[in-house]
């Protein structure tokens, strides 16, 4: 949940809905790419590092 605490620490609560809606984007992206290319590349660098 780094991304969406991110998010709320930054605007406020009020914008806890809008966080919601970011961190869902950002997951979504990353499994369309998953399933697109097999892998996610963002977390294999994060993995390894």
């Amino acid at each position: 949940m780094g991304r969406l605490s991110n998010i709320i620490d930054h605007r406020g609560v009020q914008a806890r809905s809008t966080a919601k809606t970011a961190a869902a984007r950002k997951l979504l992206a990353l499994v369309d790419h998953a399933l697109r290319d097999g892998e996610v590349r963002c977390l294999a660098e994060w993995a390894t590092a």
